[in-house]
């Protein structure tokens, strides 16, 4: 499925991540985020960056959670190698630390 944005998000943040995609999505916006967008049996890793490799926009929902998760900084990571436009989305009023910055 051809999509517009790729959502990256904490799995702590969920809630937000399927209000964000709904409207997004209301919006004609097409939005590919896991675990919805990942096939039964798909490799989450290849299906991640192939998602990360053919989005327009990198939405990356911005927490305390998703400040600390390893697995949204390797996304973030293979965005910008990827020189995809990265759009941050605070729902959380703090500054990125460490590699985040």
């Amino acid at each position: 499925m051809a999509h517009d944005v790729f959502v990256s998000y904490s799995s702590q943040d969920k809630a937000v991540a399927d209000a964000v995609v709904a409207a997004l999505e209301v919006s004609a916006l097409r939005c590919w985020f896991a675990p919805r967008d990942i096939p039964p049996g798909g490799d989450w890793a290849e299906e991640i960056a192939s998602a990360i490799k053919e989005a327009k926009v990198f939405l990356l929902i911005f927490s305390e959670n998703a400040n600390r998760s390893q697995r949204v900084l390797d996304e973030l990571n293979l965005a910008i190698s990827q020189e995809v436009v990265i759009l941050p989305f605070r729902i959380e009023n703090l500054n990125p630390i460490g590699a985040m910055e």
